[in-house]
């Protein structure tokens, strides 16, 4: 299988600006979905917060594209065009395939970013149950099978829509970045949030995730399944952690936020 040939527009986008930012959080969208999904999720942040969004061929403004990126591609486009923007204090955020590709650029440019907050996040190939290894044919079958989704959607033709084909190739890529991601150790403080009913990421594998990082780690089980940000509950949650609660304002170093090379929180209000 040929994978599509690659251009290379814009992999970010400011999704929100900020008339005098203080912070930057880049947000990585869940599979066959957009970044500007977010711009409303995320809209009950600190105004001082520069959002940037990352986005995949197929979609928004890069939807005359065919997707099919590679991981490589996907963190150094994002990583090239973050190293050019103004130095903010920045965090990165991602939901289900996108906590992987956040963590992947985490790990491509460290010096980029401060930390991360991953929802709905699986622990590379320990999070998934499969009877056969995932960088097989079979595991990549099994794959496409728990998504519901047919294998044969990588052909434009033979999909349903282009929403599906799209999401056809976004598993593919969600499967280079789950075998990427084990034996991961990044230095960044880390915070993981899981729907406590999610359906696609065992919530029992949450724990795992405190072997990806040598920084602060933090984990929480919410109400909810796997898109649990994107029910009011879920999201007042997601929004809360992100902007900082009032006991880590008041004790900055002990909050999970706290670069701990710079010490310097990168997502509190002073």
């Amino acid at each position: 299988m040929t994978r599509p040939a690659q251009e290379t527009p814009a992999w970010t986008t400011v999704l929100r600006p900020a008339a005098v930012p203080r912070r930057r959080l880049v947000v990585f969208a869940h599979a066959g979905a957009g970044p500007r999904l977010y711009s409303r999720l995320l809209s009950g942040l600190p105004d001082d917060i520069e959002l940037v969004g990352v986005a995949l061929p197929g979609r928004e403004h890069r939807d005359g594209e065919p997707p099919g990126a590679l991981l490589p591609a996907v963190t150094g486009g994002a990583v090239r065009e973050l190293r050019a923007a103004v130095p903010l204090p920045t965090a990165y955020y991602g939901h289900s395939l996108g906590s992987l590709l956040a963590l992947a650029a985490a790990r491509t440019a460290p010096e980029l970013c401060h930390a991360l907050v991953l929802t709905a996040a699986p622990p590379g190939t320990r999070g998934h149950d499969f009877a056969a290894p995932l960088d097989t044919p079979e595991g990549l079958a099994e794959l496409f099978a728990h998504h519901r989704v047919p294998m044969d959607a990588l052909e434009e033709s033979r999909a349903r829509d282009r929403a599906q084909h799209v999401l056809a190739w976004d598993l593919l890529l969600a499967r280079d970045a789950l075998l990427a991601a084990d034996g991961t150790r990044v230095g960044q403080p880390l915070t993981v949030l899981g729907g406590q009913h999610d359906e696609v990421v065992p919530i029992g594998t949450l724990p795992l995730w405190a072997g990806f990082t040598t920084g602060r780690f933090r984990s929480r089980t919410v109400p909810g399944g796997h898109f649990f940000p994107f029910h009011p509950e879920g999201r007042h949650l997601l929004v809360g952690e992100l902007a900082g609660e009032p006991r880590r304002l008041a004790n900055p170093q002990a909050g999970p936020w706290t670069d701990p090379l710079r010490r310097q929180p990168w997502m509190h209000q002073s």
